[in-house]
């Protein structure tokens, strides 16, 4: 019996050595990613010529995310993950559907190709940016549903045996974790010309979903009794763990692994909603900003009775506390009204002795 990528029936047990320097070389995958950096490098040249800048970390990003392909599918991941160990299989899935495309999207292609391209080109380029299809691809819905699918498809059904006998296949469920982590990750993580532009909590919304789609893989993988992928298992080398403990080591990346890196994702866009200060922030805020105008004209009503109609409603109507100068008056007479009543009924009543 061979493995997928024509090696002998045993491989070399796994080390940190053979981890860092196992090799198998897909000229397929080495074309396509040599073609993708140069025209990433081109449109960049074509953006300095035409007096624009290019921000340096994008292409770093977007570099980085090539290399990570080429390491997940000609590194050890492929050698070992693709030759029968299936706790590394897990790990090239998350380098290819998590790491990568996060990288990718970082660089902004889709920017780039709408900043390099003149004329009738970028005509097109736009055209089809505002399409309808594009608007349906880039749907956090859309990318929900595709990276769930894959998830799910890939490992709680019979493809991973079907894959392990068709090199083709193979190549099919690597194209479908790129793709299916660009589509879900490109519009969450980064504001890379989309159609439209989604607010951060639901983008904060639609990790928390993705996350919860790793997590069932993980556990339900974890819970297994008995290896479900037969022909992945006659694979398994015997130097490594045993059938079912590989199973339940790769639900184990796949839980805690997943979840980790899509908590890092959901710190970042956190962070970035925080120090955000464009429109689109300032928009998912207003919901905050009018729960507080709401709050304070009611302690107004309530804890200060003395407080008039005209300064609650200013509290009411005010598009921004902090900026609005009556609605900020209406504010400090309310504070006023509440400590002068905080007073009084602190204050010790006067009595005479005896009474």
């Amino acid at each position: 019996m061979t493995h997928p990528h024509g090696m002998d029936d045993m491989l070399a047990p796994l080390t940190w050595t053979r981890a860092l320097t196992a090799w198998h070389f897909a000229p397929i995958t080495a074309v396509l990613v040599a073609a993708a950096l140069s025209l990433y490098v081109v449109a960049v040249l074509r953006v300095r010529d035409g007096g624009q800048r290019w921000s340096l970390a994008r292409t770093a990003a977007f570099a980085a995310g090539l290399a990570v392909i080429v390491v997940a599918l000609m590194g050890s991941p492929a050698v070992y993950g693709d030759g029968g160990l299936f706790w590394v299989h897990m790990i090239q899935h998350l380098m290819l559907i998590m790491v990568a495309p996060w990288l990718l999207c970082s660089g902004h292609p889709l920017t780039l190709l709408r900043t390099a391209t003149r004329g009738r080109l970028h005509d097109r380029v736009e055209a089809i940016r505002q399409s309808k299809a594009a608007a349906f691809l880039t749907s956090p819905i859309t990318g929900l549903t595709v990276y769930a699918v894959v998830l799910f498809g890939v490992h709680l059904s019979s493809f991973m045996d079907a894959m392990m006998g068709s090199p083709a296949l193979m190549v099919l469920e690597h194209a479908l974790y790129l793709v299916g982590g660009y589509l879900y990750f490109s519009q969450l993580l980064t504001r890379d010309s989309p159609p439209r532009d989604l607010s951060d909590p639901l983008r904060l919304f639609a990790l928390f979903m993705g996350m919860s789609a790793d997590t069932i893989v993980g556990i339900v993988l974890l819970q297994a009794t008995e290896p479900p992928f037969p022909a992945y298992a006659r694979m398994h080398p015997s130097w490594g763990p045993g059938p079912l403990a590989d199973i339940h080591g790769g639900g184990a990346v796949m839980w805690i692994g997943g979840d980790g890196l899509m908590f890092v994702m959901t710190i970042v866009v956190m962070l970035r909603w925080l120090f955000d200060r464009s429109p689109e922030a300032a928009k998912a805020g207003t919901f905050f900003e009018s729960v507080r105008q709401v709050t304070l004209a009611a302690t107004a009503q309530e804890a200060a009775p003395g407080t008039d109609d005209a300064d609650r409603e200013r509290l009411r109507a005010s598009a921004d506390l902090d900026e609005d100068d009556e609605a900020l008056q209406a504010y400090n007479t309310l504070l006023a009204r509440l400590d002068s009543r905080g007073r009084d009924a602190h204050r010790p009543t006067d009595r005479r002795f005896g009474e």
